[in-house]
């Protein structure tokens, strides 16, 4: 029996991510919940992580296009912008590309790519926000010649954000960028990303989904606190206006799957809520898509 219960429990293991824990002395490995069904998009992050077996590359990217196309399906949007702030090597932008792929394949919608860096790494600190006993101007450049955006399918916006965020939400409001679907902070420091939050803030329901999700790379750790940086941003930014809010996604990885369930990225991903939008009540409901997944676990939640 024993011998029989061990084969059962390998076989899993090697159906499903794992890692390795510590009980009592003793090293066990334990297998990652499937994901709660009714999030379609962290079915769809489940999906790829299994097809491809291994942790995909910026899987937060993945779970917030997911979660774009189930609210640009409901409200009846065919394409949506990914922007990027915070380009660096531009394996983000490689990223979104090929997590763009599944989002077309899987819903129909297309994705817009738009990158924006400074090209010359972190600026001149303008406020003590900005972290600058710890973070250095020049921090995290890049080389605007090695990176060919063209190759990852995307657009490189190049210029301090203070002055590129605005024209750019003015392309998206005048519709020549369709609708704003997902944003990527990366921008390490206060100022820059509140410049962003503040342009895309001010962008007409029009010219975005009813909720627009958002990572932000950069609020875990030394020297991060709720007073600088990214944080701090959202803060600002949320104090601004009733109608406009960003809020964090509570215990996110709780109702993630595989090398998700473990992962740090959920804790930094947010949802800007435009309350203001005529189809925010609009139903995201699960039944358009089959993801693969639904018929298993859809009666089964993951422990917490």
């Amino acid at each position: 029996m024993r011998a029989m219960i061990g084969q059962v429990g390998r076989a899993l293991a090697d159906r499903a991510p794992s890692r390795l824990v510590h009980l009592a002395g003793r090293v066990r490995e334990v297998v990652a919940p499937q994901p709660w069904p009714y999030d379609e998009a962290a079915v769809g992050l489940y999906r790829c992580e299994q097809r491809g077996r291994g942790i995909l590359p910026h899987p937060a990217y993945l779970y917030g296009l997911l979660s774009a196309a189930r609210t640009a399906r409901a409200v009846g949007v065919p394409a949506i912008t990914a922007l990027e702030f915070g380009v660096a090597g531009g394996n983000g932008l490689f990223s979104l590309r090929r997590h763009a792929d599944v989002v077309r394949e899987w819903y129909g919608v297309d994705v817009e790519i738009v990158g924006l860096d400074s090209g010359a790494g972190l600026l001149p600190a303008t406020d003590p926000r900005d972290c600058p006993f710890a973070l250095q101007e020049g921090d995290f450049a890049m080389d605007p010649e090695a990176l060919d955006p063209s190759r990852a399918g995307a657009e490189l916006v190049l210029g301090d954000v203070e002055a590129t965020a605005g024209p750019l939400a003015t392309r998206i409001a005048d519709g020549d960028l369709p609708p704003l679907g997902f944003v990527s902070h990366d921008l390490d420091v206060y100022v820059g990303t509140r410049a962003a939050l503040a342009a895309l803030g001010d962008l007409p329901t029009t010219a975005l989904l009813p909720r627009v999700p958002m990572y932000f790379d950069d609020l875990t750790g030394w020297p991060y606190t709720t007073e600088t940086g990214e944080r701090a941003a959202i803060t600002d930014f949320n104090r601004c206006s009733d109608v406009r809010k960003v809020g964090r996604l509570e215990n996110l990885e709780h109702t993630l799957g595989g090398h998700a369930r473990w992962a740090n990225w959920p804790r930094m991903m947010h949802l800007l809520h435009v309350f203001d939008h005529p189809d925010y009540n609009a139903p995201e409901r699960v039944e358009h898509i089959d993801l693969g997944l639904h018929a298993r676990v859809r009666n089964r939640h993951p422990a917490g």
